[in-house]
């Protein structure tokens, strides 16, 4: 027996503990472990060679009076700042998107 605040706190050997599961919360990247696990690319379809494409803001996908392209858009459309893309498509966004200096 211990007390804590003149509260006795007896040990109760025949107690049964009756855990409650927790809360699940779903967290955005399981989506993107699902897509590269599935190995399918989000941008054109194609299976094999997943790689991830991850821009540092999605302000970055839009620019003044254009158009975002298909693999923005794809980006855009759930908000999201990773996407899964095949090899091919992946070149494609890099040869496309200039890369962004420290200082902007």
């Amino acid at each position: 027996m211990a007390p804590f605040g003149g509260i006795p706190l007896h040990r109760q050997r025949a107690a049964e503990l009756a855990d409650r599961k927790s809360a699940r919360v779903d967290c955005p990247q399981k989506e993107l472990i699902a897509s590269l696990l599935a190995n399918t690319c989000k941008i054109c379809g194609s299976k094999g060679n997943g790689q991830v494409h991850h821009v540092r803001a999605l302000a970055d996908l839009t620019h003044a009076g254009q158009q975002p392209s298909d693999w923005a858009r794809v980006m855009l459309q759930p908000r999201r700042k990773t996407v899964a893309a095949c090899d091919v498509c992946h070149n494609r966004i890099r040869s496309e998107q200039p890369a962004r200096t420290l200082t902007q």
